[in-house]
């Protein structure tokens, strides 16, 4: 076989062995997970959802951040990178979610992960975010958060009052879509969301 069909078997052999990591990094669920179809996010049931770990870091103005200060609060956490063209997509309905929620007791956390802080500074302004952006260049966050997809931008995970993932959507979100899907989880009742989680991924 000449070298140059040699490389081309070889890169095509890579292409299919990344088509079957990201088809299954995107489409296996999570234990507890309800999805019904391939594109739909995860949604976890009560008294299945994994507790989200108590995250600390540094926002985009270097200031100190503890996720557990916001427990009581209905959090929606978006990982995004300046790169990535459907997190640019999704950047201005983000924003106006939390425009529209936050008399509910809503907040919403952006992780920019893998990027550059003067690009992710630029995109902060570029779109109006006003919600605050932990700044995670190494992208380690993303590997302890629970049932996310680590390795794929965007994911937005919707977490409950006493912090347990409701939600997860591994793509791009529009706006009519996560509003109501954080309505939804801002109108739970207590009981409904004091029930025991499972911990870790």
């Amino acid at each position: 076989m000449s070298t140059r069909r040699r490389l081309l078997a070889g890169t095509i052999v890579a292409a299919s062995m990344m088509v079957a990591w990201y088809l299954r990094e995107t489409n296996d669920p999570q234990d507890g997970a309800a999805r019904p179809s391939a594109t739909a996010p995860l949604s976890f049931p009560p008294d299945g959802r994994p507790v989200v770990p108590d995250l600390t870091g540094r926002l985009l103005d270097d200031s100190a951040f503890r996720l557990a200060d916001w427990r009581g609060s209905v959090v929606v956490v978006n990982f995004w990178a300046s790169w990535c063209p459907p997190c640019n997509d999704e950047a201005a309905d983000l924003q106006a979610v939390a425009a529209a929620t936050g008399t509910l007791g809503v907040r919403v956390l952006g992780v920019n992960v893998n990027d550059d802080r003067d690009a992710a500074e630029r995109f902060v302004a570029t779109y109006g975010v006003t919600y605050p952006n932990l700044f995670d260049p190494t992208g380690e966050i993303p590997l302890v958060f629970p049932a996310i997809s680590p390795r794929t931008l965007p994911n937005t995970v919707i977490v409950d009052r006493t912090g347990k993932v409701a939600l997860v959507a591994r793509r791009k979100i529009g706006r009519d879509e996560l509003e109501s899907a954080v309505r939804t989880v801002a109108a739970e009742p207590a009981a409904a969301t004091t029930g025991g989680g499972r911990t870790g991924r």
